[in-house]
């Protein structure tokens, strides 16, 4: 069936419409981007100075200014543009690039510090992990139950696990539907 939009028919959620992979819900629960706090980045750009001056001793001045300068805008690009989103809509809990649908999740649960310490140390190796240490120690369990996928948990750093947590089980409570117009009487 092919999709055209504004077409009632070809909707994800209309009647009879198979499931597509790769297709994001439209309703977005929650949404967190798990950035580098600023000592990181601070730490970054002095790396970058000491790498400047290094070239200028070596070099000049100018050597030194274009090489430090590179090296700060590349380092903190890196920092933030590698930095995952964890996102969970009415079809799917993404994690960086990784997608899960909610068909898949079993459930979800808050880890403390002592919890991410455990699944990071005791955990499946199996599980599929998004960690950012620098950003929170504490994160999510997501169970999975799904036979063909390789992960049975995903573990993933966020700086609000209970909000997290409860994102998911909203998302995967049954929502009734949504109302329409009422349906004409005959006559």
């Amino acid at each position: 069936m092919a999709l055209h939009p504004g077409d009632p028919a070809s909707s994800p959620d209309a009647p009879g419409h198979a499931w597509v992979e790769g297709r994001d819900g439209q309703h977005p629960v929650y949404r967190e981007r798990l950035y580098p706090p600023i000592a990181i980045v601070v730490l970054a750009i002095a790396l970058a100075a000491v790498v400047g001056v290094a070239y200028s001793a070596a070099y000049g001045a100018t050597a030194g200014w274009l090489v430090g300068g590179t090296v700060a805008v590349t380092g903190v690009g890196v920092l933030v543009f590698t930095s995952p989103t964890i996102r969970v809509d009415d079809r799917v809990v993404l994690a960086g690039r990784a997608r899960l649908p909610l068909t898949a999740v079993a459930g979800a649960s808050a880890l403390d510090a002592h919890g991410m310490r455990e699944a990071r140390r005791h955990g499946d190796p199996r599980d599929y992990l998004v960690l950012r240490p620098w950003s929170s120690r504490r994160g999510v369990a997501i169970d999975v139950n799904d036979s063909r996928d390789p992960h049975p948990r995903w573990v993933v750093t966020t700086r609000h696990p209970e909000r997290l947590t409860a994102a998911i089980v909203a998302a995967l409570a049954p929502h009734p539907p949504t109302p329409g117009p009422p349906p004409e009487a005959e006559r």
